[in-house]
């Protein structure tokens, strides 16, 4: 048998079985009043199964216009089910169609409405009331009502009892429950009823003995949250030094710079550049460039002993000073004389090897505009091959130089992106016959208005930007494309980068390909840029030959100019500068040159060809000296569109 007096789990089923027990009898013999709400929500949802069985079948009929299907479902659905009394379908405002019982007067009844929506979409095309009877609930509910007032009083003062029963059950729970809410780990709860041998005691026992858990593990806690803020701040110092120190030199770098330089009232700027660092790199590789950057940067700082100048670590081999004052001309040329001195007389080592360098630095008085400044002023410096430069107000043309090369770079996109990028053509005539024997390929830029742009605009900022290869490759693409169905020949240009890049080279192999153009295709390599890899270009010109191409040294005649590249590459034509045939009816030294150049090239069986013949006097000179065809204005000036008939 149980041990009431000790269980007090025992106790609470004990007396709850015998509560139960008597609850269950009662509610089974009251069940109909007791649920009364529960038999309404039934009938509700009966409802709800009956409206939502025929809805779609009312919505279909009713988008269809069919009123005598609807009127034939609703009458059907009323009569053969005695718990509604009526259905209404309203359209637009307007009944369409209703049915109603003639006893609904006598009938207690509720009414659901639901929408009607269009089929296989939620828009609304009209409203359904129901008219639903409670009159099997009222049966249920009559039936026994009589048997509540029996009950009621027994299961009341049941309740009554059990309830006084567990009120004096868990009181102790109650005053732990009170102990325990104002409980913190910093305090130590002592229980009263401990001693008792039930659930109660077991329970005080046990928070007793959680207590020190809970405060050996809050400890744990505090010290593992202290730790977690002290990483957190580590953590942040860390990223704030990356975000703002290099990591090489551990010096501050562009971003400090540009802080530091904005926190000023004045300031005075030095930009440093290493001289030819990028040999030193291929020379002895990254990681001795590396170090002798780490040594670079000590040997500089350890010559500051006062806040400023502050020293930065730029970008690459470029370091900055910053002073925090706007210096005269004199005091900045004396301090740029010091530090050029004392950077030229710095030794650095690899290995058994003793390395010096060689800085140009560029500087600016002033804080406004000191990045750009400092920066023009170095480049001016690096031009005039000077150790350093100042920035001076007669600057501002070069600094005007600099927004247009950054308008040009803008326009240059734009140019490849709305296919701006169009070639010109001027005609190659024969000197003999004046008939045109091929043409010339000349890139142009089309501006927003039409107007046309020469590569005097914009060639070399091109080639110090990444859209010169693209803008090859455009016109080696559709040069070949316009002269596909023609008989002329036709020339392009191509430089020694051109020839060095792969992408450049399989464009123009893809495009003679496709156009079916290599005995027509003349490639001009522009022999003034200078011809240093001739085993690079040498293998390019025999491939391009073996292709069918012919091949013409462009510009020849010029600074650069070697006879030993008539000897070693075979070429087809030489095209003569235009700086010698300008001058070739007024100088002699031009006419000498020209002559020479022509007979050698008439040795060798390569063909010549004059440019810039912009006169009869010119014409008639170089025919004079024998040349094979010229080029100019006095015969045409480039062209968008030319004859693409050739009669030689």
């Amino acid at each position: 048998m149980l041990n009431l007096k000790r269980s007090l789990s025992s106790r609470i089923l004990f007396y709850f079985f015998i509560v139960g027990t008597t609850l269950i009898v009662g509610v089974f013999y009251t069940f109909e009043e007791a649920g009364k709400e529960a038999f309404k929500q039934m009938e509700k949802e009966k409802a709800e199964v009956i409206v939502n069985t025929i809805l779609p079948t009312i919505a279909m009929n009713l988008y269809l216009g069919m009123i005598s299907n609807v009127n034939k479902v609703i009458k059907e659905v009323t009569k053969n089910n005695e718990n509604i009394l009526g259905i209404t379908i309203v359209n637009d405002g307007k009944v369409v169609s209703s049915y109603l019982k003639k006893d609904i007067g006598k009938s207690e009844y509720f009414i659901m409405t639901r929408t009607i929506k269009r089929p296989n979409s939620n828009e609304s095309i009209g409203r359904m009331h129901v008219i639903y009877s409670y009159a099997h609930f009222k049966r249920l509910v009559n039936k026994y009502s009589k048997l509540l007032w029996i009950f009621l009083f027994g299961i009341a003062v049941l309740l009554i009892l059990f309830s006084i029963y567990l009120e004096q059950l868990l009181s102790p729970l109650k005053q732990i429950v009170l102990q325990l809410s104002n409980y913190t780990p910093k305090k130590t709860l002592s229980f009263e009823f401990s001693d008792r041998e039930d659930e109660i005691g077991r329970i005080s026992r046990t928070l007793e003995k959680m207590q020190q858990k809970i405060k050996s593990y809050a400890l744990k806690q505090e010290n593992m949250n202290k730790i977690l803020e002290e990483k957190v701040q580590q953590k942040t110092q860390e990223l704030k030094k990356r975000l703002y120190m290099d990591s090489l030199t551990g010096l501050p770098n562009r971003f400090r710079l540009q802080e530091d330089l904005e926190s000023l009232q004045d300031a005075t700027l030095i930009i440093i550049n290493i001289d030819d660092f990028k040999e030193l790199n291929d020379l002895f590789g990254h990681k001795t460039g590396d170090k002798i950057l780490a040594s670079f940067a000590q040997n500089i700082t350890n010559l500051i002993s006062t806040n400023y100048p502050k020293f930065y670590r730029f970008s690459g081999d470029e370091f900055a000073m910053l002073f925090n004052r706007k210096m005269t001309k004199s005091d900045i040329e004396q301090f740029l004389g010091l530090l050029a001195n004392k950077i030229e007389n710095m030794t650095f080592f690899h290995g058994d090897k003793e390395l010096s360098l060689h800085v140009t630095m560029g500087a600016c008085i002033g804080k406004e505009g000191a990045l750009e400044k400092a920066d023009i002023a170095l480049k001016k410096a690096k031009q005039y091959k000077k150790s350093y430069e100042i920035y001076q107000e007669s600057d501002k043309s070069v600094e005007r130089q600099y927004q247009k090369n950054i308008e040009w770079i803008k326009r240059l996109k734009k140019s490849i992106d709305l296919e701006r990028v169009v070639p010109f053509f001027q005609a190659i005539i024969n000197a003999k016959t004046k008939k045109p024997k091929g043409y010339e390929c000349l890139m142009r830029i089309k501006g927003d208005e039409g107007q046309i742009h020469t590569p005097y605009e914009f060639l070399e900022i091109a080639k110090k930007s990444r859209y010169y290869p693209k803008l090859t490759q455009i016109m080696i693409v559709k040069s070949c494309q316009y002269f596909q169905h023609s008989n002329c020949s036709f020339s392009i240009n191509l430089s020694i980068l051109d020839i060095m890049n792969k992408e450049i080279v399989q464009t123009l192999k893809e495009s003679i390909d496709k156009y079916q153009v290599a005995n027509q295709l003349i490639l001009e390599i522009v022999e003034s840029e200078g011809i240093e890899n001739y085993s690079l270009v040498h293998d390019f010109v025999a491939e391009m030959k073996n292709i069918g191409c012919q091949i013409a040294i462009d510009d020849f005649g010029t600074g650069y100019s070697n006879f030993e590249h008539i000897l070693k590459l075979p070429i087809d034509y030489i095209k003569i500068d235009g700086s010698l045939v300008k001058n070739v009816s007024t100088d002699e030294n031009s006419e000498l040159i020209i002559s020479t150049i022509v007979n050698l090239a008439k040795k060798k069986k390569i063909a010549t060809v004059a440019e810039f013949v912009s006169s009869a006097e010119i014409y008639e000179k170089v025919k004079e000296l024998g040349v094979d065809y010229v080029q100019g204005y006095y015969f045409a000036q480039p062209q968008e569109h030319v004859e693409v008939e050739c009669n030689q």
